[in-house]
Formats: C-alpha cells, structure tokens, sequence
C-alpha cells in the first residue's frame, strides 16, 4: 500500500469526553454514600459547589410511618453537619418518590404528599427552599403550597414540576367524584405559590397525559400513549399544531418508563420493551433516531435521560435476576456511543439508577439506598466538527514499525488512542518504535509546546 503524508491543515478535532473508569475513592466510602434504613425512591440536585441536596425515607420506629427527609452531602460525600440535625431535616410530608427542580437564583422545590383521611382528600405539597437550604417562608402558607385532589399515579410516573420563568408549572393525577374516573391536571403556580387563575380553564388544565413538559418557548407539551398534546404558554391549545392543538398516531409508543424533552424540543423516550425513541416537535417519530436494542447484550429498564454536549445519557438497570446499575451514551442518530459504551455494575446492591447528575468529568448516580460518583476516563475521544487548523503536522501513514511525522512546531507529546477510546501509547520523538501496536485504526492527540493540541487518524499496518 502506497504510504501518504497526512497534512494539518483541515483536521478532525477531539474532544475530550469520558467512559467510566471507576468509583470516586475520595468520595464518601470507596465511592459510595449509603443511606442508612431509606425505603424511598431518592431524588437529588447539585450546587455550584459540588455539595449535594437528596431526599430520603426512613420508617419511624414508634408510628411505623414513613418520614421524608432533605438531607445534604458536602462535595466529598459526607453527611454536611451545619444542615439539619446531622445532615438532615425531616420534611412536613411524605415523599415517598419526590421531585426536586432548582430555579436560577438557587433556590430549590420538593413536591411531597399528605392525606387527609377523614375527608378521603389527597393532596400534593410544593415546598420551596431558600439555597442554603431552609424553608422559603414567603412561598404559600409558611414556605408550602398544598393542591387537593392531586397525586401521583399508580406507577408513581405521572406527577412533577417544572419551572416557567418565575412560575411552576405542577402537574399530577386526580379523580372525579364517587366515580373515581382518573385523569391528570396541571396547575400552574404564581411566584408566592397561588394558582394562577390566568392558566388554562382558570389555573388548571385536564388532560391524559402523564409526561409533561416545557419546549424552549414555554409551551406546555403532554405525552400519552399515543397523542401529543400542545397548550400555548398560557394554557390554551396551541391551534396550530395537529388538530387543535392534538396529534394522534396509530402506533403506540408502548408503556413509557422515562421520557425527556432535549434542548431542540425533541422528546425522546424509553418503554418497557427496552425501545428507546425520538419525536420531532411536530409530533411525529423520527426516523432518522434507531436506537437497537439488540445492541446491548442483555434487556435494559430505562428509567432516566438526560442530554449533555449533544449527547444522551441513559440511566437505569440490566434486567434479570440479577439486576446492577446501568449506564450508556448515545448520539444524535440513537446508536449507542462506541467510545463510551456502556456499564453495568458489578457491586449486588447497586441494583437500579433512579435518579442521575452528569458532569464533564464524573457522573453522579443515585438508587437502591446509595450516592454513587463514578469517574469519567478524560483519556478518552469522541470525535466532533471539522474545523481549520493553523498547526501544520504530518504523519506517515499507513505505519508499519515507526511513527514518521513532520512539523515545524516543537512537540511535548503524542496520544496514541484505540479505537475504543482508550490511551495505548505516549510519545515524543519522531521515528518512534510503535511495533507493538495492533493492526488497526488509532487516533492519535498531539500536544505542541506552545499549548496547542490537533488530532489526526493514524493508520496501522
């Protein structure tokens, strides 16, 4: 085979992305905060800081109740001792599998439940926190706004919040009369936590849909089985999508574990028969989305999604009986990402990813009673844009024995990558022995002394 001199010019540049590598060692214990006696789906949010805000249960002892919890871990895992007593503050009401969304001034929301049993009236509780972690008191009735005839459903999936502008958007399901006919409602809050009577059918809106969510102009957008509904941001149907603001498909989307709105208002979901899917904002599916399940060596319950630097991130667990944490990477097109993969953990008791906080450099997976950091390999490249270069360097390519390059600029070092991401071989000289390399293709991240960094394919024979 003929050899070329790759030129610098017009390069491929990569960046830096992750795979999992391992479990953060000076995060709470070997990587792990274990919360002791929780029997409750845990939420959790980050601060700037890297400390960590998450919801709990525990049974009381003497009521045999569950009692809820806001409890927050410093930045390396441990229980913070300023919050609470201990690191803890009991919450007013239950929440059992609560919601937690944070509004741009730090300030955070929990929704929590509470019945009153002798009027068979159930309620959902939104209460609001200041960022340092105590009550807002200026937000309903001494920091809690409380809807009756709201809950969750059954499968505890059709309920949330989300925050439009300096207003909540809070949504779950409710039942008429002695029929007990259930539907969904979503209310719409003022900032002091009143219902805005100006949303929808004064405040409220009812529909079937358990996915709710809020398009990059505020728009409401529902999800159920087969229909997608549109409501403007004030609550009335948006007439010009589909049929009043309603479209209808005759294939189903199956049952849907998780669903998630991206940042070009696509809504991509995951169902029980571990099929993951994308639809367009006018509501159609996209073909050009193909997630395959059989590229996964076992079945997989998805149950988050979440989007970071054009990618999606997927959290749950490998089915089976056995069943470990799970967590993979696909790109735009629905593939699973071959750089990143995927992981399944070995530990038994991490059994299921129930809630998860992707960084540039680690991600942060809660689940089965447990706060796990794992680390994300920053040795790994992803290939991205093609953009012009005024480094100029060369290689020869294809190489067979010798790693032959030519540049007017001082090298500090070679990358060589395999093609899974992996760092194989460093380097400086030029007409370095790389012999030992596997037939393949490499790619390879050159540092120049001057600071500057180009990538380039390298070809071995």
């Amino acid at each position: 085979m003929k050899k070329i001199l790759l030129s610098g010019f017009i390069l491929i540049i990569q960046h830096v992305c992750a795979q999992i590598t391992s479990k953060d060692p000076a995060f709470a214990s070997n990587g792990i905060f274990s919360m002791p006696g929780n029997i409750a789906w845990s939420r959790m949010i980050q601060n700037s800081d890297g400390s960590i805000y998450f919801t709990s249960g525990e049974t009381n002892s003497t009521t045999g109740l569950t009692d809820s919890f806001l409890s927050k871990l410093t930045p390396n895992g441990t229980l913070d001792n300023t919050f609470g007593i201990n690191g803890k503050f009991q919450l007013q009401y239950g929440a059992y599998d609560s919601q937690m969304k944070r509004q741009a001034d730090g300030k955070f929301f929990i929704i929590s439940f509470h019945s009153d049993d002798l009027n068979s009236i159930n309620y959902t509780d939104i209460t609001r926190f200041l960022p340092n972690g105590q009550i807002d008191t200026s937000f309903g009735i001494n920091g809690t706004a409380s809807i009756s005839n709201m809950w969750s459903d059954l499968n505890i999936r059709g309920y949330g919040l989300l925050l439009q502008n300096n207003k909540v958007i809070i949504y779950g399901e409710a039942t008429t009369g002695f029929t007990y006919s259930h539907y969904r409602i979503i209310y719409r809050l003022n900032e002091n936590g009143s219902i805005d009577t100006s949303f929808g059918n004064n405040g409220f809106i009812t529909t079937q849909g358990r996915f709710v969510f809020l398009d990059n102009q505020l728009n409401t957008v529902v999800l159920e089985g087969t229909t997608i509904e549109k409501y403007n941001i004030n609550g009335q149907p948006l007439t010009g999508f589909g049929n009043n603001g309603v479209v209808t498909h005759s294939i189903p989307y199956g049952y849907i574990g998780a669903a998630y709105m991206d940042s070009n208002n696509n809504i991509v979901y995951s169902n029980l028969n571990a099929e993951i899917g994308r639809i367009t904002p006018n509501g159609v599916q996209d073909p050009t989305f193909t997630f395959d399940p059989a590229s996964l060596p076992f079945a997989t319950w998805i149950l988050n999604i979440i989007e970071k630097n054009g990618y999606y991130y997927i959290g749950g667990m490998n089915e089976g009986s056995d069943p470990r944490y799970f967590i993979s990477r696909l790109t735009q097109n629905g593939s699973i990402d071959p750089v990143f993969g995927y992981f399944s953990e070995t530990d038994p008791n991490l059994e299921l990813v129930g809630d998860m906080i992707v960084n540039d450099n680690n991600i942060i997976a809660n689940g089965s009673g447990h706060i796990v950091k794992y680390l994300l390999n920053s040795g790994t490249l992803s290939s991205s844009e093609i953009v012009k270069s005024n480094t100029n360097i060369s290689f020869e390519n294809p190489v067979k024995q010798n790693l032959i390059y030519k540049t007017r600029e001082k090298i500090s070092k070679i990358e060589v990558y395999s093609g899974d991401g992996k760092l194989v071989k460093t380097l400086k000289e030029n007409n370095s022995d790389v012999s030992e390399l596997p037939m393949g293709i490499y790619m390879t991240k050159v540092t120049f002394e001057n600071g500057k960094t180009v990538s380039k394919k390298l070809i071995k024979n």
